[in-house]
């Protein structure tokens, strides 16, 4: 009987554990950003390729600090 219950308390806990793991890979997979479709960010001051997001899209994005102030002298 007491081994029953152990079995029983184990593939409960076992259930569980993968449930929660299922649950979290769709948050996982919630966070990714989308890619958007043939749009390519780049730098506007070294051409490099960057990440696209949902939130800053344009011409005005710079790869780095150091590009942000090379940029910013060619203002003035």
């Amino acid at each position: 009987m007491h081994r029953s219950w152990l079995r029983t308390k184990v593939n409960e806990s076992k259930t569980k554990m993968t449930n929660k793991v299922t649950e979290q890979a769709k948050r996982a997979k919630a966070l990714v950003p989308m890619q958007r479709d043939g749009e390519a960010d780049s730098c506007i001051v070294c051409g490099r390729a960057m990440r696209p997001t949902n939130t800053v899209r344009g011409d005005g994005r710079v790869c780095s600090p150091a590009c942000a102030r090379q940029w910013a002298k060619g203002l003035s």
